[in-house]
């Protein structure tokens, strides 16, 4: 048996996260941590030294909601984040539409209405207008809808569809939503190539790997992507961990696929497209959608609780978190509160959850998977919460620091590509709730990098102590001390004891 070679890593500071006292080296050997410590003198024997100077250790983050695929496919389409028009947003698509082949489907993300002039999407003849024969998918920001082209709208069967937007005269206009956007989204998915997609998936890899990101938990969703898409990401060979579940209710398909069961299984919609579930009314007093019944979704957690798996649901709205918590007590009422706790059950969003719904999580061990960015982009009394609902439900979205106070497990994601992925910014997000409901830096660090790694069941990785996995990330200043971690750059991730990014002379 070959004996790994072991290389101590010797920094100005390791923030190890394990409640232990300060160190500075870590000693690495194979995949494992062998030892943590502040003096380099009272390390055991060792290969090599690797001496960082003046950089500072972290574990590695996790983001803990990721579209990986789409995410890497908006690295070559459209970023139509902060566009300020449908004009801005056309303008875009014609610019990067003449960059790209005649054949290339032209993907788009982050468009964001809520503040434009004409208070509307762009519609299947503008965008027509803008590149005549192009295939064309422009996703809003909350990836809850689209835009298409005008072909692409012609060739769905848009009287079977929920979602199709029409206008005074009965016209589609382009605008798809929910189960209109997943048909147009599979109907363009089959245009991409194997290159295309293979390419995507390494260029989210090698982004979250210079973040500083070891672990991306790839949620696929029927519509937005397809079984094939989670089999890649099972079954290839990345420089950072994917973890990978699958949105669908028949636990025994995604069991026998090797995946994790739903993580982003939709029980309702998004508040940016009018379809999260509330009690709330929106603007144009409707109520947004409950896409299963509270018997489909409270038998599908009793089933995942009873084969002793975590499955996880996307809940937004307060109706559909009413909806999952009570599933949630009817799986601990059937097969008891601690084989539920067990399992570490998780909710995805949670952005209108109030207090009785953050007492009754605790109680279940369910985890919190958050994305503070969302708070950034759209708390407050004068943004998108505040527009749909009033500022009182704004400033309590999101409610963080409830989270925390009652000891709800959280963890911290991205949902790129609707925020893009950004630790750091995630962090500073969490320390900055606009209503108030922040989280320490420490808290924040906590649920962006261990978070994830007890939501997913990895007890061997995560605080970097003897014993557990070498997973981590250097850093070029101290993260606590520096003035804006966002700031900070990434200069090495290891994962599993193997460099991500960076050059750490590790022997593996």
């Amino acid at each position: 048996m070959t004996v790994p070679p072991t290389t101590l890593l010797v920094a100005a500071g390791v923030h190890t996260l394990s409640g232990g006292p300060p160190a500075r080296c870590l000693l690495v050997a194979g995949d494992r941590l062998v030892w943590v410590g502040a003096d380099p003198a009272d390390a055991p024997a060792h290969d090599r030294i690797a001496d960082l100077g003046g950089a500072w250790i972290t574990p590695a983050f996790v983001d803990a909601h990721v579209h990986a695929t789409m995410t890497g496919l908006s690295e070559v389409g459209v970023d139509l984040n902060g566009a300020a028009s449908v004009a801005d947003v056309l303008e875009r698509v014609r610019r990067r539409a003449g960059e790209l082949p005649a054949e290339v489907v032209v993907l788009g993300s982050g468009w964001d209405d809520t503040d434009w002039p004409e208070q509307r999407p762009p519609t299947a003849t503008e965008v027509g207008a803008a590149v005549p024969g192009r295939t064309v998918l422009l996703s809003r920001v909350d990836v809850h809808s689209c835009v298409v082209d005008p072909g692409t709208l012609a060739r769905l069967p848009l009287d079977e569809l929920d979602g199709v937007a029409r206008d005074a005269d009965g016209e589609p206009t382009g605008w798809l939503r929910e189960m209109a956007y997943g048909a147009a989204m599979r109907l363009v998915r089959e245009q991409l190539t194997a290159a295309q997609l293979t390419a995507a998936r390494d260029a989210v890899c090698r982004r979250a790997a210079a973040l500083g990101i070891g672990c991306l938990h790839e949620l696929g969703v029927p519509g937005l992507s397809g079984l094939d898409d989670s089999r890649a990401w099972r079954d290839g060979n990345w420089p950072v961990e994917v973890l990978t579940w699958w949105a669908e209710l028949d636990l025994d398909l995604v069991l026998a696929e090797g995946l994790r069961p739903g993580g982003d299984l939709f029980i309702d919609g998004s508040i940016g497209s009018y379809t999260a579930a509330t009690s709330v009314a929106y603007p144009d007093g409707g109520h947004g959608e409950l896409f299963h019944s509270d018997k489909t979704v409270a038998g599908w957690f009793a089933a995942c609780t009873a084969a002793g798996v975590s499955a996880g649901v996307h809940a937004i709205g307060d109706r559909a978190i009413e909806q999952a918590i009570g599933a949630l007590e009817h799986a601990a009422a059937v097969h008891g509160a601690d084989a539920v706790r067990r399992c570490r059950h998780r909710i995805e969003h949670l952005e209108l959850a109030d207090r009785d719904h953050v007492r009754r999580l605790a109680a279940l061990g369910v985890v919190a998977s958050m994305q503070p960015a969302f708070d950034a982009a759209w708390g407050g009394a004068d943004r998108l919460y505040a527009k749909r609902f009033g500022a009182d439900v704004a400033l309590h979205s999101n409610p963080l620091r409830w989270l925390a106070d009652a000891g709800v497990p959280m963890a911290f994601g991205s949902d790129s590509t609707v925020t893009p992925l950004d630790p750091w910014g995630t962090v500073v997000a969490a320390t900055h709730h606009r209503g108030g409901l922040s989280l320490s830096f420490d808290e924040a660090l906590v649920a962006h990098t261990l978070g994830g790694r007890h939501a997913a069941g990895q007890d061997d990785v995560g605080p970097l102590r003897a014993g557990m996995r070498a997973d981590l990330a250097v850093w070029d200043a101290d993260p606590v001390t520096v003035d804006d971690p966002t700031r900070l750059q990434c200069l090495a991730t290891v994962v599993a004891g193997r460099s991500a990014h960076g050059d750490l002379p590790l022997g593996l």
